[in-house]
């Protein structure tokens, strides 16, 4: 009788075991996949509207954007998302070799 109350209670244990375990590995899948509201941030490169990002380019950790429209010139933003902060502005003019 003894040997059958301690294999009863190794799978009582065991079964234990397997069903936590599998709670928090659902648990742990759950958040791994859930994109974190906290990371999201809304940066405005305050252009006027209609413009539209042509391209965007990293130079040594900083961002080239490309912006095209709005009424403006063409114009290449320095960017640094460290900082999330605009480091400059560059605007492009047509040049006519005539």
């Amino acid at each position: 009788m003894d040997k059958l109350k301690l294999i009863k209670s190794i799978v009582v244990i065991i079964t234990s075991m397997l069903v936590f375990g599998s709670i928090l590995l659902l648990t742990l899948i759950y958040k791994k996949t859930q994109v974190s509201v906290k990371n999201q941030t809304e940066y405005s490169l305050q252009q006027p509207n209609g413009s539209s990002i042509a391209s965007v380019t990293e130079v040594d950790g900083n961002l080239a954007i490309l912006v095209k429209g709005g009424g403006l010139a063409d114009r290449i933003i320095l960017y640094t998302p460290q900082t999330m902060q605009t480091i400059s502005t560059l605007h492009l003019q047509e040049v006519n070799n005539e």
